[in-house]
């Protein structure tokens, strides 16, 4: 993605800004270069793959991104999974925490068969929901941690893997594979491809 004079990877990019002139910035990665009069490129820049382009589109739009804030219902969250969506975006806290009563809520979207990515409301960083026992325990109850994913990128390939997968194991393991340079574990290496 170019905007302005910024060559920014596309999956990491979020607008941070409605009015500023250069309103994108990369999240949780540095740009991949610049345009001036010549193109510039940083070092670390994802190389294009030997393998030719395969494209399959479309999209499962019944995907849901909420917040969690102090005193927010979980009925919202049950009505909202016993809604007929496909999959959920849950945004806890820091490195992803959410607390020990939404488990109930991860609890019902096992039993309805709704996979809940758990995002953090960081702009920058990583969840690492392993850190804490409330996070050992959604992962051990199937919650799908989206590491450094930017919350557009998260959406947008849960989105697009619910098109493709009926299984929670399996969209699981590609929501935890890097395909373009959207995701990075923990310790910093590219999640596995």
């Amino acid at each position: 993605m170019v905007f302005g004079e910024e060559i920014l990877l596309g999956c990491r990019a979020t607008k941070v800004s409605e009015s500023k002139l250069d309103a994108f910035a990369s999240v949780n990665r540095q740009r991949l270069g610049e345009i001036r009069t010549e193109i510039r490129l940083e070092e670390d820049h994802p190389r294009r793959r030997p393998e030719p382009l395969e494209v399959r589109p479309g999209f499962e739009g019944q995907v849901a991104v909420l917040s969690l804030a102090p005193g927010k219902p979980l009925s919202m969250f049950v009505a909202l999974l016993e809604s007929g969506i496909r999959g959920l975006v849950l945004r806890g806290y820091g490195p992803g925490n959410i607390p020990y009563q939404y488990l109930e809520v991860l609890q019902s979207a096992r039993e309805l068969e709704v996979p809940v990515v758990v995002h953090s409301q960081c702009m920058e960083g990583i969840t690492a929901m392993h850190r804490y026992d409330v996070g050992r325990q959604a992962l051990e109850m199937g919650a799908i941690e989206a590491y450094d994913m930017s919350l557009e990128a998260a959406v947008t390939k849960l989105m697009w893997v619910l098109r493709r997968e009926a299984t929670c194991a399996r969209v699981r393991e590609i929501m935890q594979t890097d395909l373009a340079g959207e995701i990075r574990r923990e310790d910093g290496r590219r999640a596995e491809r």
